[in-house]
């Protein structure tokens, strides 16, 4: 009779930006709009055993309020002030459980802060496990911009005015910090 050990453990990823995108889409009054967040980090520990996702010890998402950009400056400023970007220039996700991690899905809650306003939040993300020491999250996260006290932004004396939700879509490549 012989006796199997599988010893786990638990691998540190980093968040890849140049492989990586960040988009915020919204309305408003004469057309709708997105954004991209082009500065960002994150961390994560996870467990992937045979090509399988088996836990998420810890996953936190940071993005510079800075780094958000339209291509339109006039609306990346209403963008900064809304965001009360000077007192808080990063919004942050932390994981807080894992509910689920199945059939390459994911159902988890984190907290969730903008403008220094915290919010708990359930998500469904898809994941893909990529050659080389890659895992890919991808998913939507629809937000009420008012559910964290910023106020939408208004252009040309207030007859421009922003839709109060937005939506983060995200296909996040993370790379084990073993291999970088």
């Amino acid at each position: 009779m012989t006796l199997s050990f599988t010893h786990v453990i638990a691998q540190n990823f980093n968040a890849d930006p140049a492989n990586s995108e960040v988009t915020i889409t919204g309305t408003s009054t004469i057309h709708d709009w997105e954004s991209t967040a082009e500065e960002f980090s994150g961390t994560a520990s996870l467990t992937i055993v045979d090509g399988q996702l088996i836990s998420i010890e810890n996953l936190t998402f940071n993005v510079l309020v800075e780094g958000i950009k339209s291509g339109k400056r006039g609306m990346d400023k209403k963008t900064y002030g809304a965001l009360d970007e000077k007192k808080h220039p990063n919004i942050v996700f932390n994981l807080t459980k894992v509910n689920t991690i199945e059939n390459e899905t994911i159902s988890a809650a984190g907290d969730l802060t903008i403008a220094g306003v915290t919010k708990s939040i359930e998500m469904k993300v898809a994941y893909a496990i990529g050659e080389e020491g890659t895992i890919t999250f991808t998913g939507e996260q629809p937000i009420t911009m008012t559910d964290y006290k910023i106020k939408p932004p208004k252009a040309v004396f207030g007859t421009i005015k922003c839709g109060d939700d937005v939506v983060v879509h995200f296909d996040t490549n993370f790379t084990d910090s073993t291999n970088l």
